[in-house]
This record gives structure tokens, C-alpha cells and sequence, in this order.
């Protein structure tokens, strides 16, 4: 069914002052020992946005930042957003490589970066970047600057610059159409490409799905995954909608997330499928006892049914299932109150702001029940990849849907049964299967920690598939082992991998997925 028209606001000035007024002194975000008050971001968003025009940054400038979860991500986000400053989130995980590649693509006129973080030196991989790169006018640094030239961010946060006041952040404030984010898809297999939201496509519509979410005042947020990935970025926008408060959480520990959950009350918890894993074996009976989680988002991957039940039972709260894109935002997702098995058997209904259908190969639109590629569109869909004309008018149907490459089918009640993506279909001596479906059982082994499955060339076959894990401390996990588990789950053989490969890490996008481009190129390797 189409979408309907957007009901929410378009920039972030009006979200704020809404928000301010409602809001004025309640915590809005924890970062640590840190609490700031909705008035309190309010001040202080502004105040850099001052600095940002004092620097010369103008409306369409990029601005990078590589920070992990923290205060200072927001505030530079909602500067950004208040004068039109293009808001470009990177993963702490990149370095030299990546960050070349990225701010060059984007002529990013200014990098915030930290001077130190999990041992590594932020500050001066920006400096080794910034001698190549003619457009990147200003390095600003958190936490105690190593190099002269590096602006201090705290320092833009004591008073307001000499020669901008208040009325030129107004008259900068963006239009609904003017560009609002950049964010990089993974990139696991070519150079990665600049996904172009405007106000109007970014903002809106994950309003509308905090609404779904049934975000409200008394809710306390935490994000596992780094708010740099589409999954938890709009939740700074969404959590000062609707007047709840957001932890923000840097380094992802294990043993710490049952403490934060049970001290902070938290009630959302948005987390990938590997975090909720690692929480289900750490649980502690006690702390269980005094958690008051309502639901618990997750996505990026097919969701193990065991998990979703192991964690409605133990942790008594709901579980919802997102599919989504870098390119389409929240594309569907299920509603609290949905009935459970919905969770592990779709990834719920389209977003109130878009569409879904299904197409075959010739893109005719197939009936319910029927699998083919999932195609979308709506008002929360990217405008183009920025400087890639060719790869944007790759990426479109003649009627305006965006071919996402997974692969998937709807039933008669709108909701979305997710497949794999396409080049995950592996196909043994014409016996076609998805990874996905071995994937998602051999991820509850209680020895396995990651998995992935690809394929393997093979001269008589085509493909055998191949199953790469990681394993959990001090575990051994053997070919026949694997073997004899998937044939007590009753997997017809042809499904089962003929190959195991145990790595000690497998490669991750930044938001926690599995990064698959390294592993199919390790595999070619292992042609029979």
C-alpha cells in the first residue's frame, strides 16, 4: 500500500525548541558521570554551531566525525543540523585507508576526532590523512589535543565566538530539502558509496517510528551499536522527541551491560543479534531480578527464534525484529505487542513513511508468498550516491524503487519474511539455499561465538558452502562436531557446509554485522 505524507518535523531547530519547551530540565542524555539536560544540549548545540560558522564551515560543508558513543557526537551532530553542515558519522575502526578515501570523496571541509581512543591515536591518523587532502581545512579534537593546530573541542563550549550571534545560526538553518547526512555503505567489496540524505528524508519518518516504537517519556535508551551505523543514529533525534533519556555507552563490555541495564532502568535496548547472544550466556539471576526492559530492537541479520524466546522468558520484555538499510533508513520492522513468532519469522511491517514490494528477475512485482528481490520506496528514501551518478541510476527501478539486493517475501498481512541478500544463495549441483538458514542455527551453538557461510568453487558442483565461526574462551569446535549438530537439527544434507573454517575473529561492518567481502575472498581460495 503507498505511504502516507510526513507528519513530523523536517529540521532539528524545530525538533529542539518543541523538545526544550517540553522538556527543559530533564536528563536527556548520560554519557559516564556526564548528565545534560534538554536545555542543556539545547545551549550547547548552539553555541557550536556559532563555532562552526566562526570557522567559515557554511551550509552544504561536510563535517566527518570520528568519535565513538558519546556526548560529544551528539552535540556535533545537532550543531551541524542546526546551520546546514553536512553530518558525516565514521567508525572509530577506520583508519588511513578508509579515511582518505572517505573525506576526499566528500571534500569534508572539517574532521572532529579524538586524541586517544582504545589505544589508538586518533588525532595524529587525522593529521597523517590531512596532508593529502586539500578541502580538510580544520582538525578538532576531544580529550587533551596533541598537535598545536588541532581546535579543542571543549574549548568552542566555554563562551560564544566574537562575530556570530544567535540570529546568524537562524538564517543558516537548512530547508527541508537541503542535504542533512552522508553515511558510507560497508564497502566489504569495492570503495564504499556515500549514501545522500536530506532533511526531509532522514529526519521525519524515524520520528514517526519512535512513535511506533511507542518511545515516550518515562523511557531510558542505550544503544549497543555505535551510533555512527544507521541503526542508532537516529536515536538521538528520536529519545529528544519524545522526552526520553539516552545512555550513552563507548566500548561495548559484556560483563558491564547487566550493571548499566539494572542502575540506569533501562527500558529500550537497541543491540545486534551477537550482543543479545553474549547477554543470554552472562546472565546473572540476581540483576535479572531488578531489569525493567519493555523491548529490545535488533536487526542486521536473521534472528535466531531461540534467542528471541530465551530472552522474552528470562528477561520478560518484547523483542522486535528491523530490517533496514543505510539507503532506505528503518525499512520495516515489528511493533510492540506483535505476536512473538513474527520476530524470527519476518522483520515486520513497511515504516509508515514507505513501501515494499517484491520483484522478480524481469522487476514484475510477484504476489504474496512468493520470494524475490525486496525493492522500496518512500519518503525516507536516500536521494543519490553523492559523486556516483552511475552506481545512483544503477540503483533504481524505471518507477523509482531502490533494489536493495536481499532477498525475501511478503505474506498476506504486509509483513516481510527476510531471506539472506542475494549473493548469499548458495547453489550446490543446482540445490539452491540461503546461508542465512544455517547461519542462524549454528549461532546458538553455546561454543560458537560468530559464524558466517559462503561459498567454496567447485569444478563439479559449482558451489559447496563452507562455514567460517569464532569461538567462544576456551572452546574447541571440530568438522564432525558441526556436522552432527546440523543433522540432529534435521538440515537435508545438501545444506550442511563441507567445509569449516575456525578463525579467531571474523570481520565486522561497524555497527557489529559479519563483513562477508573478506571472507568470500578467503574462500576462493579453498577450491576443491
Amino acid at each position: 500500500m503507498p505511504f502516507h505524507p510526513l507528519t513530523e518535523s523536517f529540521t532539528v531547530n524545530e525538533l529542539l525548541e518543541e523538545s526544550v519547551a517540553q522538556y527543559k530540565n530533564k536528563t536527556a542524555f548520560i554519557d559516564g558521570e556526564l548528565r545534560l539536560s534538554y536545555e542543556e544540549i539545547d545551549l550547547l548545540s548552539v553555541r557550536l554551531a556559532k563555532h562552526f560558522l566562526s570557522l567559515g564551515l557554511q551550509k552544504g560543508d561536510v563535517l566527518a566525525v570520528q568519535l565513538p558513543n558519546s556526548w560529544e557526537f551528539v552535540v556535533a551532530q545537532l550543531a551541524a543540523a542546526r546551520v546546514g553542515i553536512v553530518f558525516n558519522p565514521l567508525s572509530p575502526n577506520y583508519r588511513k585507508k578508509e579515511l582518505s578515501y572517505m573525506l576526499s570523496h566528500c571534500h569534508t571541509k572539517a574532521f572532529i576526532t579524538t586524541q586517544k581512543w582504545k589505544g589508538f591515536r586518533h588525532e595524529q591518523l587525522a593529521y597523517d590523512v590531512k596532508k593529502d587532502l586539500p578541502d580538510l581545512q580544520h582538525v578538532i579534537v576531544t580529550k587533551d589535543k596533541e598537535y598545536g593546530e588541532s581546535i579543542d573541542f571543549s574549548s568552542m563550549l566555554y563562551k560564544d565566538p566574537d562575530n556570530i550571534v544567535t540570529s546568524d545560526v537562524t538564517e543558516s538553518a537548512p530547508c527541508e530539502d537541503d542535504p542533512a547526512v552522508i553515511m558510507f555503505t560497508s564497502g566489504t567489496e569495492s570503495n564504499p558509496k556515500a549514501v545522500l540524505h536530506t532533511c526531509r528524508t532522514f529526519i521525519p519518518t524515524h520520528l514517526i517510528n519512535g512513535k511506533e516504537y511507542q518511545i515516550n517519556e518515562g523511557d531510558t535508551i542505550l544503544s549497543l551499536t555505535p551510533l555512527c551505523h544507521m541503526f542508532s543514529l537516529p536515536m538521538t533525534l528520536i529519545s529528544l522527541r519524545y522526552g526520553a533519556t539516552h545512555y550513552l555507552y563507548d566500548e561495548y563490555q559484556t560483563n558491564e551491560i547487566l550493571d548499566i541495564l539494572q542502575a540506569e532502568k533501562v527500558s529500550f535496548l537497541i543491540a545486534a543479534p551477537a550482543h543479545l547472544i553474549d547477554i543470554l550466556h552472562n546472565l546473572d539471576k540476581e540483576k535479572v531480578e531488578n531489569i525493567n526492559l519493555r523491548l529490545i530492537l535488533t536487526g542486521g541479520t536473521k534472528i535466531p527464534s531461540q534467542m528471541v524466546k530465551d530472552l522474552r522468558q528470562q528477561l520478560n520484555c518484547d523483542v522486535g525484529a528491523q530490517w533496514g538499510m543505510t539507503e532506505v533508513c528503518a525499512g520495516t520492522f515489528t511493533r510492540p505487542g506483535d505476536e512473538e513468532s513474527l520476530t524470527w519469522e519476518t522483520v515486520g511491517r513497511v515504516t509508515p513513511n514507505g513501501e515494499v514490494i517484491i520483484l522478480d528477475d524481469r522487476d514484475q512485482i510477484l504476489p504474496a508468498f512468493n520470494t524475490g528481490q525486496i525493492a522500496f520506496k518512500g519518503n525516507c528514501l536516500f536521494i543519490e550516491y553523492m559523486n556516483n551518478s552511475e552506481a545512483t541510476n544503477e540503483a533504481f527501478s524505471e518507477d523509482g524503487y531502490f533494489y536493495t539486493g536481499d532477498q525475501g517475501w511478503l505474506d498476506d498481512k504486509g509483513y516481510l519474511h527476510f531471506v539472506g541478500r542475494t549473493k548469499d544463495t548458495i547453489n550446490r549441483g543446482g540445490l539452491k539455499y540461503h546461508a542465512s538458514e544455517v547461519e542462524e542455527v549454528l549461532q546458538m551453538h553455546p561454543k560458537i561465538r560468530q559464524v558466517s557461510i559462503v561459498s567454496v568453487p567447485d569444478s563439479r558442483l559449482g558451489e559447496r558452502g563452507c562455514a567460517y565461526i569464532s569461538l567462544r574462551d576456551n572452546e574447541t569446535f571440530d568438522f564432525a562436531e558441526m556436522q552432527e549438530f546440523l543433522s540432529d537439527k534435521e538440515f537435508a544434507k545438501y545444506k550442511i557446509p563441507e567445509y569449516l573454517e575456525v578463525w579467531d575473529e571474523l570481520p565486522t561492518t561497524p555497527s557489529g554485522k559479519i563483513s562477508k567481502g573478506p571472507i568470500r575472498k578467503a574462500a576462493q581460495q579453498l577450491e576443491s
